[in-house]
């Protein structure tokens, strides 16, 4: 590591003795231990040791099942990496994926004083001005935050979300570490490597940096309450902004019922069949029609009013499908319905990240023809999104392509959607549900219209390339005249090769330092000048001695470098 690493890491070590100590404890020394951490390996065995914990106790659980126990220990940031992987079934094999879904992001409260200190101090304002009336104790805590029941000095009952104390700097610590365990992971594990471990922490830095400033949530929630005024079958918690800030938000009370918890309400109060319309239109309009889509919409973020209303809460994550990913995702669609595998590849190499190196199209065109045909004929019913999804995706990733995160939550939100409406409504047939918003998208994007639009954009494209070709030739041929035109060439891989070629050159050049020391050294001892230890000059010793302890340093480098 170079010296920003090791500064990082002694910054930072309690949190690295820790997080070692859990993986080993879950039995993961192996994994640490081709990262390198010696160290850190050495002490969390120690640490391992001290906690007594038996290593029977851990054969009863798969790996799977430990990988879940270990997050859970490590607290927020963990969990919510955890939770991040779980929309990855391109990267994620199907165990660890079921049991990344069961993480849980409920831990105990924090207390009073603490969240009234914050919100004092946020909203610079005494909690008595703020808040005609406030619960001590919260009605839910998660791993950034909890929420407590207030009222305002209008009457309005409202629910206060507290971020816990101190949350941002142990989030920023755990990053930091992560991208240099992602580092090190890409360095030594060349399996990860085209899992980009790096990147993966950089997207799951920018979400969770996002998450944390409560502006961000609230302007997503009057995002979507403009997109859904016009809907009476969603009702979007109003943000009260005089009460909120970065760190405390202050919405609407929903007193309402989890749609999950249906059963333990009211007999005949819920339409089920009517909910699960209503939840897929919901969710399919976020994402065809406005391009802005909820990204956790499980069940205990799902609240319904009386008449089968639906009331989303927490919008911390939110997945956006720009124009060409959404036009992308329609061509997908249709060209699957159509079992036209030229257009699917199209499509999967224009949203996809593609090594086409590695990628054998004709293998790849058989594989999508016998995925189409596999549900060819297939009544819509008895096609789950589930299954359709997880054969695609091991195709794909056979094949060596990734797709964008916003892409892979879209998908897990789909699912999420389908899986909820089938238990609120075993016969909701999704796929036929879907068909009519699929259709009307499609003819909006073939619209003349649409059409219109898109060739003007392209035109504006065109012509600012012809506005800058003159200029960039003129320059191009006067370099070319004068004989000034030069050429950049890169060769990967080179880098690593010159690291190499300077760690041989550096080592030679010690040996032969260490050589001289010892080569003059002796000479002094066969002469007979200078002051004597036991009849031995003392400047030749002082040779051997320090000739000695750097040949037993260089040794030692090279045994640890494991390279001989």
């Amino acid at each position: 590591m170079d010296i920003f690493h090791i500064d990082r890491t002694y910054r930072n070590i309690r949190r690295y003795r820790q997080i070692v100590a859990v993986f080993i404890k879950y039995g993961f020394g192996g994994l640490l231990e081709q990262l390198n951490l010696d160290y850190y390996l050495a002490l969390g065995k120690s640490l391992f040791t001290f906690q007594r914990i038996k290593r029977d106790d851990l054969i009863r659980f798969s790996k799977a099942e430990r990988m879940r126990m270990a997050l859970e220990e490590l607290g927020p940031t963990f969990i919510k990496l955890g939770q991040l992987l779980s929309t990855r079934p391109d990267i994620v094999p199907d165990d660890i994926l079921v049991e990344l879904r069961k993480l849980q992001d409920e831990v105990p409260g924090f207390s009073f004083p603490e969240a009234r200190e914050l919100i004092e101090k946020s909203l610079e304002l005494s909690l008595a001005e703020a808040f005609i009336e406030f619960a001590p104790e919260p009605v839910a805590a998660a791993s950034i935050s909890q929420v407590h029941r207030a009222r305002l000095h209008n009457g309005c009952e409202v629910a206060v979300k507290v971020q816990r104390p101190d949350i941002e700097e142990e989030i920023a610590t755990d990053i930091d570490i992560m991208f240099t365990l992602a580092e090190l992971a890409t360095k030594h594990i060349t399996e990860l490597e085209p899992y980009q471990p790096a990147l993966l922490v950089r997207e799951f830095a920018k979400n969770i940096r996002l998450e944390l400033d409560f502006h961000i949530e609230g302007r997503n929630i009057d995002r979507f309450a403009q997109n859904f005024a016009d809907d009476a079958t969603v009702h979007i918690p109003r943000v009260y902004w005089d009460r909120s800030s970065r760190r405390v938000l202050t919405l609407e009370w929903i007193d309402g019922v989890k749609i999950d918890e249906l059963a333990k309400s009211s007999a005949g109060k819920y339409d089920p069949a009517i909910l699960a319309a209503r939840g897929a239109d919901f969710m399919l309009r976020q994402i065809l029609e406005f391009g802005l889509f909820h990204g956790d919409p499980h069940p205990g973020n799902l609240f319904v009013l009386p008449e089968n209303v639906i009331v989303p809460i927490d919008f911390g994550l939110v997945g956006r499908l720009d124009d060409e990913l959404a036009a992308a995702l329609l061509e997908l669609i249709l060209a699957g319905l159509k079992k036209d595998v030229p257009g699917l590849i199209r499509v999967l190499f224009k949203i996809g990240v593609v090594d086409e190196d590695k990628v054998d199209m004709r293998e790849l065109r058989g594989d999508l023809f016998d995925l189409l045909d596999r549900y060819a004929g297939v009544s819509l019913r008895d096609i789950h999104l589930k299954s359709l999804s997880r054969d695609f995706i091991r195709v794909i990733n056979f094949h060596h392509i990734r797709f964008l995160p916003d892409f892979m939550l879209l998908l897990r939100v789909l699912l999420s959607v389908e899986t909820t409406a089938r238990k609120l409504d075993p016969k909701f047939d999704f796929f036929r549900h879907s068909a009519p918003l699929v259709e009307n998208l499609a003819k909006k994007r073939f619209s003349s219209e649409y059409l219109q639009k898109l060739a003007a954009s392209r035109l504006k494209e065109i012509a600012a390339l012809v506005d800058i070709i003159p200029g960039t030739t003129r320059e191009i041929l006067k370099k070319l005249s004068r004989g000034h035109l030069r050429f950049e060439f890169e060769h990967l891989g080179l880098e690593l090769f010159s690291r190499n070629l300077d760690r041989i050159a550096n080592r030679l050049s010690f040996t032969m330092v260490v050589s001289a020391i010892i080569i003059a050294s002796s000479l002094i001892m066969t002469g007979d000048n200078g002051f004597k230890v036991l009849g031995y000059p003392l400047l030749g010793i002082i040779g051997y001695v320090l000739a000695g302890g750097l040949g037993t340093w260089l040794a030692i480098a090279i045994l640890r470098s494991g390279k001989m």
